[in-house]
């Protein structure tokens, strides 16, 4: 389940913080930085508590472990996007 999240929420950002490059669509790098935190955020808990109930092996670490670094980068990437539009919406 939350490897399912955390896929779903990487591609969100990534398409978010793509389309929100160009200069005429800066503005959607305000919706892309919160959605790359929550990202990065669901990424860590599943590397943290996503585990088989019999064994206690993680599950889908390569999964959680891209949606955490994959979303502190898109995070950067949306937020320098933000402060070199000058922070206007």
């Amino acid at each position: 389940m939350l490897s399912t999240a955390s896929l779903v929420l990487f591609v969100l950002s990534g398409l978010f913080t793509l389309a929100g490059f160009p200069c005429c669509l800066g503005c959607l790098n305000w919706i892309a930085a919160p959605l790359c935190m929550a990202t990065a955020l669901v990424g860590f808990v599943g590397l943290m508590f996503d585990r088989d109930a019999q064994t206690r092996e993680a599950r889908s670490t390569p999964v959680h472990l891209m949606a955490l670094v994959g979303g502190l980068v898109l995070l950067s990437i949306s937020v320098g996007r933000c402060l070199a539009g000058g922070c206007v919406l």
